[in-house]
């Protein structure tokens, strides 16, 4: 394959993925861009389960505990309500509307990206995932992880 071939077919792949996350609403962040935003207006959603998010240790070298401010919704749990206007007055009770910016993270970002996109599916319109999640933040010693 020529280097005109790898390109092309290059540059088609990162337009499906770009179109992929777009089409889903969900934006894919940083730990800079969470750090930016822990002290403004944005909900950061851990989705581990509660006893993870107070500190017990999920293992892998990923500490147990949560970034500052941080609120929890279990995503077992929630996924588990099958009736969405539960989950949409379990968000509200938990101070989310709409029009909140949500950044959701895990142990690595992948349970979170299906918290993510449920909030999307129910009109949530300014959804971030932490791709990073604790395994990146909880490497930095400079981060704060809060445990109960």
């Amino acid at each position: 394959m020529n280097m005109k071939k790898i390109l092309l077919v290059l540059g088609i792949a990162i337009m499906m993925t770009v179109q992929t996350m777009a089409s889903s609403g969900v934006k894919i962040v940083d730990m800079n861009y969470v750090t930016k935003r822990l002290n403004s207006n944005a909900v950061i959603i851990d989705v581990r389960s509660e006893e993870i998010y107070n500190g017990k240790t999920p293992g892998r070298g990923i500490k147990g505990g949560h970034i500052l401010s941080a609120i929890n919704v279990p995503l077992d749990s929630f996924m588990a309500i099958e009736d969405d206007s539960i989950k949409l007055e379990l968000l509200k009770s938990k101070g989310l509307t709409p029009k909140t910016e949500i950044i959701t993270y895990c142990n690595t970002g992948r349970k979170s990206q299906v918290l993510a996109e449920e909030l999307a599916r129910l009109g949530y319109s300014d959804v971030n995932n932490y791709k990073g999640s604790m395994k990146e933040w909880g490497g930095v010693p400079a981060n704060v992880v809060v445990v109960q």
